[in-house]
């Protein structure tokens, strides 16, 4: 099995909609401050993928750099990291995935990282991320673990979890059952 396949399973489904599903896109969008961009937002897929090495599977996923050694950088990665373009504006998604069973880890504040890296790369993005101005976090999970991500869920710009994407994801687009 791929190193993170049973996340692999959780956030294709999330990375394949937002790429082929405008109504999946939108409400993805609909959780954020980009609301308002969502109709027009346009997925930056193919230039995110042109970006990243050859070796990279995919465009979404395992965004990192080790250049900038700031708390939010260092030693983190981004789970998906979604950019859009919406007329003047560029805005990037970044998406914690804690599939079912997961857990934060004890020895490092990872929710607040996630919001330091956004805000990092719309300053100063490392080499093989597209350039963006703006920049919102998001934690998806299972509903069953939403009293133990409480103090962590506030941390994140938005949250849903897989139960409410299972239903604006159109069929063909399914989670693992737990």
């Amino acid at each position: 099995m791929r190193y993170g396949g049973i996340e692999w399973q959780y956030a294709e489904p999330i990375a394949r909609a937002l790429v082929e599903e405008q109504d999946f896109r939108i409400w993805v969008l609909s959780h954020t401050q980009f609301a308002g961009y969502a109709p027009e937002a346009k997925l930056l897929h193919n230039d995110m993928k042109a970006l990243r090495t050859p070796s990279a599977e995919t465009w979404w996923r395992s965004h990192y750099t080790e250049k900038c050694r700031c708390p939010g950088c260092s030693g983190q990665e981004t789970d998906l990291l979604a950019v859009f373009n919406a007329g003047q504006t560029r805005f990037a998604l970044h998406f914690e995935i804690k599939r079912p069973g997961d857990v934060f880890p004890h020895n490092k504040d990872q929710a607040r990282n996630y919001s330091l890296r956004a805000y990092c790369w719309t300053k100063s993005p490392p080499p093989r991320i597209l350039p963006h101005d703006h920049a919102a976090t998001l934690l998806v999970y299972s509903e069953d673990q939403r009293f133990d991500f409480l103090p962590h869920i506030e941390k994140f710009d938005a949250s849903f979890t897989f139960e409410d994407a299972s239903v604006a994801l159109p069929s063909g687009f399914m989670f693992p059952t737990t």
